[in-house]
């Protein structure tokens, strides 16, 4: 019983690996034949114009009608090799479009196929290009920061930006909406000693087709101990009637003020010009004077007046 088991599996098996190998062979047969199907290769540029740039992205594939046998068919489908195209003959169209002809590239195109895989026509003739003219600007950089300071210090001058302004280039459109670049975020916290060092420049998204002519740039601040200071001194009452004297009440201001602690002993009364104006004071219907800053030494910082009303007497 069981021989004849045994036997039966045999011719089973026998069967089964003869109908595979004739399935193999049927479908070996069917690939080898020449088949037609249209595949979308993936393309890349070359040679475009030296003037111009590209404003939008133009197509990343393209569809050709093809002729080969099954295998290769099938292997194009699934992995299609990318085709460089010669941009440098494009036909003008209007202003920014320009047009290229696919049809006049066929003989390249047809060099960068596989062997075995032959060009039958491609779907679409013509690529569109949207091409602007290569401009130069000079534009200013900001800075991107976020900075805080330890107790008691502060920026003693504005911080300096070297170079404060860089050269891009572009095409035209894109370039007139740019007013300013940016830097990358520069972070520093409890800053209590000066700074210099280099920042990146942020760059234009790839596709914008925008270069900066500086990676870097260099930014210094330069950082102290600030401490309050006082001053009393005596103002000017400006526009006084012809032949009017006036007595006023105080007869003296008190500044108080942020400065450098190295810049401290520099200061004096006569660092200030303060000034009241009658006038001001009698067009509003004002019983009172009110003192202003005229003039102040650039080191001083949050210079402010007390009192902000100053009591008068006119005498006749």
């Amino acid at each position: 019983m069981n021989q004849k088991n045994n036997g039966n599996n045999k011719m089973n098996y026998s069967f089964i690996l003869f109908t595979l190998l004739s399935v193999v062979f049927w479908f070996m047969t069917k690939l080898s034949k020449e088949y037609d199907g249209t595949i979308a290769f993936p393309i890349s540029y070359k040679n475009l114009p030296d003037d111009k740039l590209l404003q939008e992205t133009p197509l990343d594939f393209i569809k050709i009608h093809i002729k080969t046998t099954g295998f290769k068919l099938i292997s194009a489908k699934i992995s299609p090799n990318k085709l460089e195209i010669n941009a440098s003959n494009i036909y003008y169209k209007s202003l920014t479009d320009y047009y290229l002809l696919v049809s006049k590239q066929k003989l390249a195109l047809q060099k960068q196929m596989k062997t075995g895989v032959q060009i039958d026509h491609f779907i679409h003739d013509s690529i569109a290009f949207n091409l602007g003219l290569l401009k130069i600007k000079k534009v200013p950089v900001k800075l991107v920061s976020d900075f805080t300071f330890a107790d008691g210090y502060e920026l003693n001058e504005p911080i300096s930006i070297s170079p404060d302004s860089i050269i891009v280039t572009g095409p035209e459109s894109i370039l007139d909406t740019i007013s300013f670049v940016s830097t990358k975020l520069l972070q520093k916290k409890e800053l209590s000693a000066s700074i210099n060092e280099l920042i990146a420049v942020k760059e234009f998204v790839s596709e914008s087709n925008v270069n900066i002519q500086l990676e870097n740039i260099e930014i210094s601040a330069a950082i102290e101990k600030f401490t309050e200071g006082t001053v009393e001194l005596p103002f000017k009452v400006l526009n006084l009637p012809p032949g009017k004297t006036i007595n006023t009440f105080p007869k003296v201001v008190k500044i108080t003020y942020r400065i450098a602690l190295s810049n401290f002993n520099k200061i004096s009364p006569s660092s200030f010009l303060i000034e009241c104006d009658y006038n001001m004071s009698k067009e509003n219907n004002l019983s009172y004077l009110i003192p202003k800053i005229v003039e102040t030494s650039f080191m001083i910082k949050n210079a402010r007046i007390t009192p902000l009303k100053i009591d008068f007497i006119i005498n006749k």
